[in-house]
């Protein structure tokens, strides 16, 4: 596997197919054993170094299709606001009918205590 390091360090000479087990910095190195390279750079010490497998030439959007992606998404957002809104009109029922319920048993409480007073 071909890798290029980015720090310097003391590696195992075999698995790296070097003559030294110094390695510096900037480095690319042809014929390192895979599951070694993986494991330098899984320690953040190297990266894979491929030779023209990324894409030449990025696709460009057409107008429609950021229409589209606009609209979908104004709706997400309208969608998630109408949600939020929809909460918080539950959460502030469910307050106002616990205050409510609160506000009853004091009155209850009150009432009972006048009774039980001669």
């Amino acid at each position: 596997m071909k890798i290029r390091t980015l720090w310097g360090f003391e590696g195992n000479a075999a698995k790296l197919g070097t003559a030294s087990d110094q390695v510096r910095a900037g480095v690319t190195l042809e014929s390192v054993e895979d599951e070694y390279a993986h494991v330098l750079i899984g320690k953040g010490l190297a990266v894979s170094v491929t030779d023209g497998a990324g894409p030449k030439e990025n696709k460009q959007a057409s107008a429609a299709e950021k229409k589209a992606a606009a609209e979908k998404a104004a709706a997400e957002k309208a969608e998630a606001e109408k949600a939020a809104a929809e909460q918080a009109t539950a959460e502030q029922a469910a307050a106002e009918k616990a205050a409510a319920d609160e506000a009853e048993a004091a009155r209850l409480k009150a009432l009972e205590a006048k009774k039980e007073k001669p």
